[in-house]
């Protein structure tokens, strides 16, 4: 089986490895297209604690059905789908409330797994989602991610927002902000060509900077940096809330009193409830989730994987999603 393995920093290789072995309850997949997320570019750089090389990668995906585990059910061969990547135990009182992304045990595949950066990647059947596209099945992944992301941003009818980072799950919360009826969302981001396309995913402004905008009611840090996180406090009016979404940088300094002062709140996001995956496949699936516009988009073969990584790690990466086919 052909995967891009990621061997340590900066370091990609396309490698030959044994097609991965299917668990009671769990299917095969032959992969049709991943996608490159921004923590996976935090990994390639090596300064994600939570990866370990060597790695294959990849937790936005679809694929075909190409063969069933013992005991998998609700899922056909041949049926293409996309799949919720995170695995948890089940039965802790987070996964009995429907918050498995808080599961102390919670596992995803491209990480503790391996992941769909290959031909074939084994998935949970109960996980499974039908999609129409594949390139579109790949983009439910991030998409839900932002829809947990507005979820926690509590947004009221005639918010004033900013998104900081102009990525997919920037850009994607940015739609989402709007939809929730957000009447006015800037995007930030220092990169003109991603700047470019906020527009059309709904923002009604994007800036460089954060700079000295007016005092906001929401920030979405899309990036993660200790900067971007003081920039996304630095930005709230009193009572403002913030949501904290990238995983680039861990420590970060935080201007704890004028916090108190001013009564804003801090909450992060990770990954979605399970509803909120489902919703994203139901938007990707009717059309609704994405814009025509695909000019923030590339799709590329797996074997210029190392490249495509290399690439998305510059500030000057021109374009907001890089997908991998096989």
């Amino acid at each position: 089986m052909k995967t891009l393995t990621w061997t340590g920093p900066r370091a990609m290789t396309i490698q030959e490895g044994p097609i991965p072995k299917v668990p009671s309850g769990w299917v095969l997949l032959k992969v049709e297209a991943a996608g490159i997320c921004g923590s996976e570019i935090s990994g390639y750089l090596g300064h994600n604690s939570l990866r370990v090389p060597p790695l294959v990668m990849g937790h936005e995906f679809s694929g075909v059905i190409e063969s069933l585990g013992d005991g998998a059910v609700g899922v056909k061969v041949g049926e293409r789908v996309t799949a919720n990547p995170l695995v948890s135990c089940g039965t802790c009182r987070h996964c009995r409330a429907g918050e498995r992304q808080r599961c102390a045990e919670r596992k995803i595949i491209g990480i503790n797994f391996p992941g769909a950066m290959a031909e074939w990647v084994a998935v949970p059947a109960d996980q499974c989602y039908p999609v129409d596209n594949a390139i579109h099945g790949a983009m439910v992944e991030p998409l839900a991610c932002a829809l947990r992301a507005v979820h926690q941003a509590e947004v009221a009818v005639g918010d004033q927002a900013l998104v900081v980072g102009a990525g997919i799950i920037g850009l994607m919360t940015a739609r989402l902000l709007r939809l929730a009826g957000a009447t006015r969302v800037i995007v930030a981001d220092p990169n003109p060509r991603r700047r470019g396309a906020a527009a059309v995913w709904g923002a009604t402004e994007a800036v460089e900077t954060v700079g000295d905008l007016d005092r906001l009611d929401l920030v979405v840090d899309a990036v993660g940096l200790d900067q971007t996180r003081r920039e996304s406090l630095a930005a709230l009016d009193r009572g403002g809330r913030a949501v904290w979404i990238g995983l680039h940088h861990d420590p970060t300094t935080v201007p704890g009193n004028a916090v108190v002062r001013d009564e804003v709140s801090i909450h992060g996001s990770f990954c979605y409830r399970d509803e909120e995956f489902s919703r994203a496949v139901a938007l990707v699936n009717s059309g609704e989730g994405l814009p025509a516009d695909r000019g923030w988009l590339d799709v590329r073969g797996l074997e210029v994987g190392d490249a495509a990584f290399a690439e998305q790690a510059t500030a000057t990466a021109p374009f907001a999603k890089i997908i991998l086919t096989l």
